[in-house]
């Protein structure tokens, strides 16, 4: 299993998150202006990516002399997080974990949510208080504690909802976007959420 850890240009999570993230990764990719927000905080990049059009204090001639490779995509229809999904898949990625896409502009943090509903490897978003991931037409079990909110999205139509182990449940309804699904609780040590057809957004509080 290779996992990569993706860092966006935005507020980094707190150390206990990120060091976390760190440890269970086989490789980690800047995107753009992140890689500074990287060497202040001693995380070891492998790959710095995007249009390069957010840098502020190091030149990409600087970075070139780092440990690391620079690759430059010049690319205007993806934004920078999109361009580090679609190159971890190219290193073979079986899990995709993002971190920095919190805060800064709600435009940008709204598009990161697009951008793992686009990619067909198992990824997740960590923010600060929750860890937001997808369901695409399939079954997923989280082992979760007791107590726990949580939140079921769907995007578009979905069909065949079922979510178990929690205070509401669903079972095998369709749903069209809606709040419904807000901080849901669960009530056993692990939730199971599916879908039959459609994608789902779920948020995890921590």
């Amino acid at each position: 299993m290779v996992r990569v850890l993706v860092v966006g240009n935005s507020k980094i999570t707190s150390d206990l998150i990120t060091q976390g993230l760190i440890d269970l990764s086989d490789n980690i990719i800047a995107c753009d202006g992140a890689i500074e927000k990287c060497l202040d905080r001693s995380i070891k990049v492998d790959y710095v990516i995007g249009d390069m059009d957010s840098l502020e204090r190091k030149t990409i001639e600087e970075l070139q002399l780092l440990d690391l490779e620079v690759i430059k995509i010049d690319d205007q229809n993806n934004n920078d997080l999109s361009k580090s999904i679609t190159f971890a898949s190219e290193l073979k990625a079986s899990r995709i974990d993002i971190i920095g896409v919190e805060g800064g502009s709600n435009q940008h943090q709204f598009a990161s949510y697009w951008s793992i509903l686009d990619c067909e490897i198992e990824s997740y978003i960590h923010l600060e208080d929750c860890i937001v991931s997808k369901i695409n037409s399939s079954k997923v079990v989280f082992s979760i504690e007791v107590g726990t909110t949580f939140s079921v999205f769907p995007i578009g139509s979905c069909k065949g909802v079922t979510i178990k182990g929690s205070k509401w449940i669903i079972d095998n309804q369709d749903i069209t976007p809606n709040s419904r699904g807000l901080h849901n609780v669960a009530t056993e040590k692990e939730i199971e959420i599916s879908c039959n057809e459609g994608q789902l957004l779920i948020f995890r509080s921590r």
